[in-house]
């Protein structure tokens, strides 16, 4: 797996990949040398070439964060309720103010952030004051969910990260039923496919090794426009790696491979259980098999291996010669047989290990 190091971020080992681990001391030491820039003044002298946040910017909060030319003004307990970062960055002694006779004089810790404003508040929304981490949406954008799992594991909020990794688990599952249920339901209308490509990069520095091979799938379908990744809201392109670009270019031959492989063995000779005319049906199949060679090369060799068989069918067989018992194995029971074989090398397919209990439905809150 291909580790990332921009920030001192590293992929979670797969025993441990539901438990965040500690930053390394490095990366701890240059957190708590922050402190040399958490500036202990008056709000009012706060840095004056950032602007106040519109939306997160309380008059009684005790925390002022800085990202990029942007002022939040927040409550420090829940951030260090659930941050460990956050938790040692501002359990050092404070400054007494008992020398200030105003309250508004009251000294208030100013911390520069290297991170998106727009990331930063995303995060920021979840947190409201209590001991638990507020529900949010049931359906995040990608923006959202993204903003989540990477400042939450920068920072080390788990539940944040987990919660938001479940959320992309229903979209890119590691089982052939929870799969289908999510074609037939349809993306969520603010994900698009070039979405998979930050997924992917989600994936690698959260560790989360069981959304690889469906996002990487998803990524194959992309095609020419996979070499211009994924536009941010502000304008930056997100790219994969390109050991992860040259496994999609290998991965969609391996797809049109597998639509291939089903097509010639959806017309086996063998009939239903409980066919009434089996000599009329095997003579059907035959020559579905025979007439492959006429049909639309998407259907073949299409990339979308998952795809139904009922047009062909119709189309080829429209005096209705197969029995019913012989049309819905067709129609639902085989392709589907063959379809979840495929599923389960998918990991091979896209050139990544084979995650752990890949194939099984991922329990809820796992």
């Amino acid at each position: 797996m291909r580790k990332r190091s921009d920030d001192g971020r590293r992929a979670f080992s797969p025993a441990s990949r539901r438990a965040m681990r500690p930053i390394p001391r490095s990366l701890q030491e240059a957190w708590l040398e922050t402190r040399s820039d958490v500036q202990e003044k008056p709000e009012a002298a706060a840095v004056s070439s950032a602007k106040r946040d519109s939306e997160l910017w309380f008059e009684d909060g005790n925390l002022v964060l800085v990202a990029g030319d942007v002022e939040f003004k927040v409550y420090r307990g829940p951030l260090i309720a659930h941050s460990l970062v956050f938790r040692d960055m501002l359990s050092l002694p404070q400054p007494s103010s008992a020398d200030h006779s105003e309250r508004t004089e009251e000294l208030c810790p100013v911390i520069p952030l290297h991170d998106s404003p727009d990331d930063l508040r995303h995060v920021l929304r979840v947190f409201v004051p209590g001991s638990s981490l507020r529900a949010g949406a049931l359906e995040p954008s990608f923006e959202e969910a993204s903003a989540c799992i990477r400042i939450g594991h920068k920072y080390q909020i788990e539940a944040l990260v987990q919660r938001n990794l479940a959320f992309l688990a229903r979209l890119y599952p590691s089982d052939f039923d929870s799969y289908l249920a999510a074609r037939r339901r349809g993306r969520p209308p603010n994900f698009t496919p070039a979405h998979a490509i930050g997924v992917v990069n989600l994936a690698r520095l959260a560790g989360e090794i069981s959304l690889l091979p469906a996002a990487l799938m998803e990524c194959c379908s992309l095609g020419a426009n996979i070499v211009h990744g994924l536009e941010r809201p502000d304008g930056t392109r997100e790219m994969l790696s390109p050991e992860d670009l040259g496994r999609c270019f290998v991965g969609r031959a391996r797809m049109a491979q597998a639509s291939a492989r089903i097509a010639h063995q959806m017309f086996r000779q063998s009939v239903s259980r409980g066919c009434r005319h089996p000599a009329c049906c095997l003579r059907v199949l035959q020559r579905l098999l025979n007439e492959l060679g006429d049909a639309r090369i998407e259907l073949v060799s299409n990339l979308d291996w998952c795809a139904a068989w009922t047009e062909y069918l119709d189309e080829k067989d429209d005096q209705r010669e197969l029995c019913g018992k012989c049309y819905k194995m067709l129609e639902e029971e085989r392709p589907r047989q063959l379809q979840r074989e495929v599923w389960q090398v998918l990991p091979t397919m896209m050139g990544v290990p084979p995650p752990e209990n890949w194939g099984e439905k991922r329990k809820e809150g796992s």
